[in-house]
């Protein structure tokens, strides 16, 4: 019996020992997994500390991946945004064109709460220019310092986006409906514009801010129809005229964002450090004035813009061809479809209309206007977003002038008057 006893009281030795072996080996397992975790988890911290994810807000008016250094803890950010596009013209006289049309790196540096660099270098058309000569097209967008005084008073400066409309500074595809910058954009404000100069920016009250920036002023040698040929850009700029930029924006009431915004400046001949143009009886003058609403309510989306601009110059400017008043407005509409279906999704997919007409040469200074400049252009199309990051657009483009001739025909060509199909993808990070 004690024998039996003893075995017993081994065989529960032994058990207890493999079962506190076995408990041993699961906590150590388990605290192995935990360390692999907690391992990860610090990983995924200090990448995206290092490159944080975009915070889909606009900072100042800027677009979502451009304000992204504003939202960083400090250091180095990384940004941008890309677009390729494909045109299918519908006439036999204009051939359709694909275009790796941008890809836009944004690189940000927070040095304090008080002080950032952000800077955006556009590579457009794939870099080149013009294919046959392979001529490069790549710009500094923008280069600039920001002090962060005080909400009501800031100093931004160095190459800065114009505060003239809401698409100048808010314009990354995901933003904006449709294949295509609106043409009154391109065309009349003109859209993307930048120049060397100071801004001061800031909040006056609870969704009312102002910006009012000085900068260089065009270049008259340049321009062939209206002032954007002008637009210097930072490149070795004649600095020796001043222009001055505004805008006053409202964002009181949820959903609505109103502004006036509008520029006036001087001009002269020649680039930087060339021989001055003593020839010249008077200073060339510019001005541009702009109104835009956007207003989302619930899946609804409204657009309107109007913009007016005149110009006068000097004897050599004041030439046959060159505008000496211009304006152009258009409106639109776009709602989301994809709630309907499923409420909580992240995706969109919002079909939009858009109208415009604009006029390049409403008055020119010698000669007759050209009423193929006087220019309308309905947009119908689709935008898909499968993330808030992604957009994938195709639209068709109902294009017609004032002008009495036909596209490809004897008496002449108008190539505005040619309708167009438009695919493109556009992406921010």
């Amino acid at each position: 019996m004690k024998q039996i006893k003893r075995k017993l009281m081994a065989v529960c030795c032994v058990f207890t020992l493999m079962t506190f072996h076995a408990l041993s080996q699961t906590t150590t397992d388990s605290l192995k997994q935990d360390v692999e975790a907690l391992k990860e988890e610090i990983r995924k911290l200090r990448l995206e500390t290092a490159i944080p994810k975009i915070e889909m807000q606009s900072y100042a008016g800027l677009g979502p991946a451009a304000s992204k250094v504003y939202y960083s803890p400090k250091g180095l950010s990384i940004a941008g945004y890309g677009e390729i596009t494909y045109e299918n013209y519908l006439h036999n006289t204009k051939t359709d064109r694909g275009d790796v049309l941008r890809f836009v790196p944004y690189f940000g540096y927070k040095f304090s709460d008080k002080i950032i660099m952000n800077s955006e270098l556009e590579i457009e058309h794939a870099g080149i220019g013009n294919v046959g000569e392979k001529e490069p097209e790549v710009y500094v967008e923008f280069l600039y310092l920001d002090f962060l005084l005080h909400k009501s008073f800031n100093i931004r400066t160095g190459l800065i986006l114009l505060p003239t409309s809401m698409t100048n500074e808010f314009h990354e595809p995901t933003v904006y409906y449709g294949t295509l910058r609106p043409d009154v954009e391109r065309n009349i404000i003109p859209t993307v514009w930048r120049e060397i100069g100071w801004m001061a920016h800031g909040e006056l009250s609870d969704g009312l801010s102002y910006k009012v920036a000085l900068t260089n002023g065009m270049r008259t040698d340049l321009i062939t129809d209206w002032i954007g040929g002008g637009r210097q850009r930072g490149a070795e700029i004649n600095f020796d005229k001043i222009a001055s930029s505004g805008r006053l924006s409202y964002a009181g009431v949820k959903g609505l964002n109103i502004g006036v915004g509008g520029y006036y400046g001087q001009g002269s001949k020649s680039g930087g450090a060339a021989a001055k143009d003593t020839t010249a009886q008077k200073v060339a003058t510019f001005m541009l004035a702009i109104a835009d609403a956007k207003y989302q309510i619930g899946n609804l989306s409204l657009k309107a813009l109007y913009s007016f601009g005149n110009a006068s110059g000097d004897t050599t400017f004041e030439k046959a061809g060159i505008s000496k008043e211009v304006d152009g407005w258009y409106a639109e509409a776009g709602y989301n479809l994809m709630s309907h279906f499923k409420s909580e999704s992240v995706m969109a997919v919002s079909p939009f209309v858009r109208y415009e007409k604009y006029n390049l040469q409403k008055s020119v200074f010698k000669g007759t206007v050209d009423d193929k400049k006087n220019r309308t252009v309905l947009t119908v199309g689709l935008d898909f977003k499968p993330h808030p990051q992604v957009v994938i657009k195709a639209d068709y483009q109902m294009r017609d002038t004032k002008s009495n001739l036909k596209e490809g025909k004897a008496t002449g060509k108008d190539e505005n008057k040619i309708d167009q199909f438009n695919l493109g993808v556009g992406f921010i990070f």
